[in-house]
């Protein structure tokens, strides 16, 4: 479609006019008319290749971005399950007057680690040591079989404490046995981001009573002979003694005995997690805010080509109240998907056509006596070039205004507008927009062409949403006036990236496998719903749901019938309750059931009878009968706390007593609960 300005030109230049010297004025006009078509044909060309290449930029910038954060959040998952397995452990010092070192062994042993927990080093206890005791404590472990046993690294401090336990007991786990973590801000060691960073993560956790994370570390496992030395960090959970009260900072300080904990090495936890999974992918973690080689963690492509990436985006992620920053870029792997074809034939097409238009302008020129011809070679040029404008994959329509520029008449409409459309050119030339297109008016398209109209400024809608009796579907407008006055729209369907665009969005607040809410949005939702009570003076209900003995399923009859299990499961919680509350996953066999509204606590006690019972009945799972249960703690609000924080400790606590009451039962938590560490 040959721009307005050089249609008119043409007619000029056909039209005998009374200019007294008509001759000059035409030699003129044809002097200059090849660079002015080679120019306008050029931008043309660039606008329609550069719409193109965006186009399938952006489809796979979508793609990226989705893979992007389905990395992060596979992480913070892992993570999340990683620091139960932990507090697992500390269960067993819980349960335990004192865990011996076979008790110890044994325990580490159930958890099969390498199978169900890849990338942690290993589960260890350290106990803190006085320094009157120490000799006495050394001859102690010496006379368990370990006769070269010390604490180290040697000197006189006023606190020791010693890796005492660690399991699997292999030949890189014992280089840390007797190792004194808390000694590293007084010794540093080489390949720590800080001194202290041990130390401060053990005195958070002691302080805190909650799990802690320590900042980039260089590992004592790292072995000589190791081909590339790995970033690691270390998972702390305190250990008090068994019924000591410890509401306040002072008296979890006085309480402490020690801290068991989980050593990670970077790249091979990285592995575990998403190794394959985020193929054509660069991946690298920094410890905290900074990027830099000071706090680099693990970087994917540390042996990459050395390529500018076409997509970089960068995540902050929150691993157990710490933060890592993720930067992830794409590979050549990735960016091979990006469909350069479409945008190459346009771009030669359109050259193409340039080139001849250019061509036969300068014969023009050249040859007064063939201007007739010319002009109806170039007429014909036109026609192609009007042919490959309605060949273009976005839709084109054009508009003749009203006077006052409040109604549109469609005066053109291309192969692609048909496409998008659903209907044929003939039945929309002629007739008033909103017409034939009665929704224009709801997705605000209307009133962008009276703007257009008003203004004369090219306008890019904002992507909105289309809907008649006929078809329906997201729409990507640009609209622009002609110096003639008519207006023409430029449109793509962009219902497919929308629609991945809102797939990013679920995986960001959904768990994938249930369906259910994630620990993200479920968080947003008890916030919610404490502020109502609060406002309306109500109660409401959180309850922390474990399954039982579902590991075993997951152990003898493999991860698909596992996953079954769970979407069985979550379907039963839904069925429990009303229409306004909610079930999230928020770990492995871990869910949170929200109940906004009760006018009791009896109210809270029977929607979890109910779910116990629901659980309790058989699973017909891939041909297998399977039997579970659950146990369940509840929080009340306010009685058992004012925040989500408090409520979900609570409900916790209260779903532990009533692990340690037999399973399968339900507790309300009381204040003397809190008694457990």
């Amino acid at each position: 479609m040959v721009p307005e300005e050089l249609m008119h030109m043409k007619a000029n230049a056909l039209i005998p006019s009374s200019h007294p010297n008509p001759g000059a004025a035409k030699s003129h006009l044809v002097r200059f008319l090849p660079l002015l078509i080679l120019a306008v044909s050029l931008i043309v060309t660039h606008q329609l290749w550069q719409h193109a290449r965006q186009n399938a930029m952006q489809a796979l910038q979508a793609h990226f971005d989705s893979h992007a954060h389905e990395a992060g959040m596979r992480i913070e998952q892992r993570m999340a399950t990683y620091e139960q397995a932990l507090r697992g452990v500390k269960g067993l010092f819980a349960a335990s007057v004192s865990v011996k070192r076979d008790e110890f062994h044994a325990y580490a042993n159930a958890l099969r680690l390498k199978e169900s927990y890849p990338g942690v080093q290993g589960v260890g206890f350290a106990l803190i040591v006085p320094p009157q005791q120490k000799q006495r404590h050394i001859d102690a472990i010496r006379k368990q079989g370990f006769p070269a046993y010390t604490i180290h690294p040697e000197g006189e401090r006023e606190i020791y404490t010693s890796v005492i336990y660690l399991e699997p007991f292999d030949e890189r786990n014992r280089r840390a046995f007797g190792y004194d973590m808390y000694s590293d801000l007084e010794i540093p060691r080489d390949g720590d981001i800080a001194p202290g960073v041990r130390r401060a993560a053990m005195e958070r956790a002691r302080d805190s009573g909650k799990a802690a994370l320590s900042g980039k570390v260089r590992l004592l496992m790292e072995m000589e002979n190791d081909k590339h030395a790995q970033a690691g960090f270390l998972m702390y959970l305190p250990i008090y003694k068994n019924g000591a009260p410890l509401d306040t900072l002072a008296e979890r300080r006085a309480n402490i005995v020690g801290w068991v904990y989980a050593p990670f090495r970077m790249d091979d936890l990285m592995n575990g997690i998403i190794a394959g999974y985020a193929a054509g992918l660069g991946i690298e973690i920094y410890d905290g805010d900074e990027v830099s080689d000071r706090t680099r963690m693990h970087d994917s492509g540390r042996h990459g080509t050395g390529i500018s990436p076409l997509f970089r985006t960068i995540l902050l992620l929150n691993i157990v109240d710490h933060r890592w920053t993720m930067a992830i870029h794409s590979l050549p792997s990735f960016e091979a998907q990006l469909d350069r074809e479409k945008p190459q034939i346009v771009a030669n097409a359109a050259i193409g056509m340039s080139l001849l238009l250019t061509m036969f302008a300068w014969l023009l020129a050249r040859d007064w006596k063939r201007t007739l011809q010319t002009a109806e070679y170039l007429a014909e040029n036109e026609a192609r070039l009007k042919e490959m404008f309605e060949h273009l994959n976005s839709g084109v329509a054009m508009y003749q205004v009203s006077p006052d520029g409040r109604e549109f008449t469609i005066t053109a409409f291309n192969h692609a507008a048909e496409r998008i459309e659903k209907i044929g050119s003939a039945e929309v030339i002629g007739r008033n927009v909103t017409e034939v297109f009665p929704g224009v008016l709801k997705m605000g398209l209307l009133e962008a062409l009276r703007r257009v109209w008003q203004s004369g400024t090219a306008e890019k809608c904002p992507v909105s949403f289309y809907q008649d009796d006929r078809i329906s579907g997201w729409r990507e407008n640009y609209v622009m006036k002609l110096r003639c006055g008519e207006i023409v729209a430029i449109y793509d369907d962009v219902t497919e990236r929308k629609q991945e665009e809102d797939r990013t969005h679920y995986l960001a607040h959904y768990d994938a496998l249930t369906r259910l809410p994630n620990r993200t949005l479920i968080a947003d939702r008890i916030r919610q719903a404490l502020a109502k009570a609060k406002r309306d003076k109500t109660r409401m209900a959180l309850m922390y749901v474990d399954l039982d003995n579902f590991k075993p399923v997951n152990d003898e009859l493999g991860h698909d019938v596992g996953d079954l299990l769970l979407q069985e499961v979550a379907k039963r919680l839904q069925d429990c309750m009303r229409e306004s509350d909610t079930a999230a996953r928020t770990g492995g066999d871990e869910f949170i059931v929200l109940l906004p509204t009760i006018d009791a606590e009896p109210d809270a006690i029977v929607v979890a009878e109910k779910i116990c019972h629901a659980l309790d009945q058989p699973f017909e799972l891939a041909g297998h009968r399977l039997s579970i249960s659950c146990s369940v703690g509840v929080a009340v609000y306010p009685e058992h706390g004012g925040s989500e924080e408090q409520l979900v400790k609570h409900a916790d606590i209260a779903m532990y007593h009533a692990k340690q009451g037999g399973r399968n039962n339900v507790k309300i938590f009381r204040a003397e609960m809190q008694s457990r560490p």
